[in-house]
């Protein structure tokens, strides 16, 4: 493992290098927490040669107040060999699955990044593994493997994002070895002779990224990560200006007695309305369901299970002008518990290279999750300056 370091110095001076830079200085508000200062960013850094290619991603948080918001990570690091019909992928990499604006049920190939920010669904850690995709012309089948399960670090009692009454040990506990490979396939198919439409069918086995939480002592808990046999179904149509989106999810869980097979289910329509005064307006309407087999079993043990039966609706109105000005507002709305997230966000560029960006969140929940704490009302203010280079 040390001589790839080495191998990508040596690729900066011997190959083709591109670079994308993104340095954000801003400060965040709370209506219970200590304000605080947090520089963060990332580099993105290509290596070209005439073999494969070479992507790697660092990321940085700096907080002025909170130290466990303090961190310098590799989070990707994968080499890609491209042939004429297929192309291979080897390393530590971040994948996007999913259809939904809100909430992807089928993103399950990451962890999240809870010390980044536990209600950004792009904060995530790359996973080490490899996969080879087969093309045929519009068309792929991928069939891909991830080998190893990472601890997943949690914020503490001292800071904003903690979820816990009880002390968290980051050491993760397993049914099987971290070591133990979780295998999928996925299907792309992609049909525009009647409505336009794409669709995804990804069969998994081994370890979910769903993970739950066991007691090590009277006072601490640690993540348990368990084996499954899961199958998604991801599709998109697209009719005149409207999209229709589809994400669906069974779990069938292995050898633990613990956590009973799940099923869930996500919905979605996004309507366009173009030139309007000048703007452009994307309207989102969303649904997610979460459904056990067996209720008898252990609930609630994951924080993204707030979707668990919810309507998001979301305004994004692109104002069109020199800076790509932006505004987006969203609400999710439990529809049997008394559970609301808002946030409202909005950006804009000058300057070419300079974004200024500014974002409200509030929650307001009632939780009967002895786990769960933090999360029951909070308020909070985001402005922040971005430069890239």
């Amino acid at each position: 493992m040390k001589s790839i370091p080495l191998l990508l110095l040596l690729s900066l001076f011997l190959f083709g290098f591109e670079k994308t830079i993104k340095l954000q200085l801003g400060g965040i508000a709370y209506n219970n927490y200590n304000n605080e200062i947090v520089t963060q960013g990332d580099g993105r850094f290509r290596f070209e040669n005439d073999l494969f290619i070479t992507d790697a991603k660092v990321e940085f948080l700096y907080s002025s107040e909170y130290k466990e918001r303090r961190y310098l990570l590799l989070n990707e690091l994968y080499i890609t060999k491209d042939y004429e019909e297929y192309t291979l992928r080897v390393g530590k990499e971040i994948k996007y699955w999913g259809e939904l604006e809100g909430y992807n049920i089928a993103d399950i190939y990451n962890q999240k990044n809870y010390m980044k920010d536990p209600f950004d669904k792009n904060a995530k850690y790359g996973a080490i593994g490899a996969d080879i995709t087969r093309y045929f012309e519009e068309n792929s089948l991928e069939f891909g493997v991830k080998i190893y399960e990472a601890d997943n670090d949690y914020p503490q009692e001292e800071t904003p994002y903690a979820p816990f009454i009880l002390q968290y040990d980051a050491h993760l506990h397993v049914s099987d070895s971290r070591y133990t490979p979780t295998l999928y396939i996925m299907a792309n198919i992609v049909n525009d002779t009647w409505l336009e439409n794409e669709t995804k069918l990804i069969l998994l086995r081994g370890y979910d990224t769903k993970r739950y939480f066991v007691p090590i002592s009277l006072t601490t808990l640690a993540q348990y990560a368990y084996r499954v046999n899961k199958a998604l179904f991801l599709s998109h149509i697209i009719y005149n200006d409207t999209l229709f989106k589809t994400e669906l999810s069974y779990t069938d869980v292995l050898h633990d007695t613990q956590m009973s097979d799940y099923t869930q289910l996500s919905f979605g329509v996004e309507k366009g309305f173009y030139e309007l005064f000048g703007s452009d307006m994307t309207v989102y309407t969303e649904y997610y369901r979460y459904l056990y087999k067996d209720d008898t079993k252990i609930k609630n043990v994951d924080i993204s299970e707030i979707y668990d039966n919810d309507i998001f609706v979301a305004l994004r109105i692109a104002l069109n002008d020199v800076g790509s000005s932006e505004l987006k507002a969203g609400v999710l709305q439990d529809i049997n518990k008394k559970e609301r997230v808002f946030k409202i966000e909005g950006n804009s560029r000058f300057f070419e290279k300079f974004i200024i960006h500014g974002e409200y969140l509030n929650i307001s929940a009632k939780t009967n999750d002895t786990l769960l704490s933090k999360f029951d009302k909070a308020n909070r203010f985001t402005l922040s300056l971005e430069y890239t280079f």
